[in-house]
């Protein structure tokens, strides 16, 4: 049991910064936040293809609204649509991404982000919006790719329901 524990510690202090808590590298950990980073200013460069270079092909997507788009392409063509219009003069921001190896070569990350500058239809500004992506990334050929990603909006905590007759249920 010690011995186990004297390897581990004697690597962590040999190879600092190459062993990651979750399983990876931290050159890979590197890779994957890179993508949120680059997502970020691709955002607000209004880069729609920039935006998808680290989307699978075949990648699935859940946006805000629950439409699901199966691979890049249609993602692609949903981004488009939305830097043409509504998004066209939104700021990203990344506010905490975290990251989470379930294998050396699949990671699964959370990024907590912000956007404001969305407008309505006719112009009028949208309130500024907080979200959370889920996202699953794999490790192919070398290059760390979304494969899987999901948006929720995060909205302000609601107050308890307050059950008929003015009682808050348990």
């Amino acid at each position: 049991m010690h011995t186990g524990i004297s390897v581990v510690a004697l690597a962590l202090l040999l190879f600092p910064g190459v062993v990651c808590a979750q399983g990876g590298s931290a050159a890979d950990e590197k890779a994957v936040r890179d993508i949120e980073t680059q997502w970020e200013a691709a955002w607000n460069r209004h880069d729609v293809p920039a935006l998808v270079r680290s989307v699978a092909p075949d990648a699935d997507i859940v946006n805000l609204s629950g439409s699901w788009m199966k691979g890049r392409d249609r993602f692609e063509a949903s981004l488009a649509e939305l830097h043409a219009d509504k998004v066209k003069e939104s700021v990203w921001k990344n506010e905490e991404v975290d990251v989470k190896f379930l294998t050396p070569e699949i990671a699964l990350v959370h990024v907590y982000w912000n956007v404001r500058g969305e407008r309505n239809p006719d112009g009028t500004p949208l309130p500024p919006r907080r979200g959370l992506y889920t996202r699953t990334v794999v490790k192919r050929s070398g290059q760390w790719l979304i494969v899987a990603s999901h948006a929720t909006e995060v909205l302000p905590p609601s107050p308890a329901p307050v059950a008929p007759g003015g009682t808050k249920p348990h």
